[in-house]
């Protein structure tokens, strides 16, 4: 389970998303770094708060856009940060079952997603593509945690010059082996700060 949401099938090809409360969050959190204690900047994260205004930003970037909303697993919000949103494969399930060349046709799409999202002024956080992104009906990379996101430009620039990518729980366990020279190779390649500074908010008005 994510430090964000409960997830819950509700077996008409969707699932519903309840945040956690601070205390499971928590929880969360510390099962992470058994039988280590996390670090204090990781427990006084507040992922139920980041959620929640993460909805409300989807949801207004949303109503003025509402053709992003495939990006995103076509949500329908409810109150309190609860979403449903269309139930599909995480990207890591589907690189796992894939061919080498299927799989970087996925990395691609991955990054074509954070490039798309970057030009209406949002991103992923952290990278961690393989948790945070699925793979709808169509083979299209979708966005599925919305807690998980910053509409932050400098804090995209902070991630872009370190290089968050290369120290995800993603890049270090979930991509499978033979594809870590592909992701590292293309992410280094793509996502610059020329590039970042070039498409950031475009298409927004």
């Amino acid at each position: 389970m994510g430090a964000q949401y409960r997830v819950v099938d509700t077996h008409d090809g969707r699932v519903r998303k309840v945040p956690l409360t601070r205390g499971e969050t928590q929880e969360v959190v510390k099962s992470w770094y058994k039988p280590h204690t996390p670090p204090a900047a990781m427990l006084a994260i507040d992922y139920p708060t980041l959620a929640l205004e993460s909805c409300r930003n989807i949801q207004t970037l949303l109503g003025s856009y509402p053709g992003l909303a495939v990006s995103f697993g076509n949500p329908i919000f409810e109150a309190g940060g609860i979403y449903t949103q269309d139930k599909v494969p995480t990207l890591g399930e589907a690189l796992k079952q894939s061919s080498l060349t299927k799989g970087k046709q996925l990395i691609n799409g991955f990054t074509n997603l954070v490039m798309h999202h970057w030009r209406y002024g949002l991103s992923e956080r952290v990278f961690n593509c393989t948790i945070n992104n699925g793979v709808d009906k169509h083979g299209q990379i979708i966005l599925l945690d919305f807690g998980e996101l910053t509409f932050d430009k400098e804090e995209v620039r902070a991630a872009v010059i370190s290089k968050r990518w290369l120290h995800s729980f993603s890049f270090n366990k979930g991509i499978p082996e033979q594809l870590q020279g592909y992701y590292e190779k293309k992410l280094n390649k793509v996502f610059t700060l020329a590039v970042l500074d070039a498409i950031w908010g475009e298409l927004k008005d």
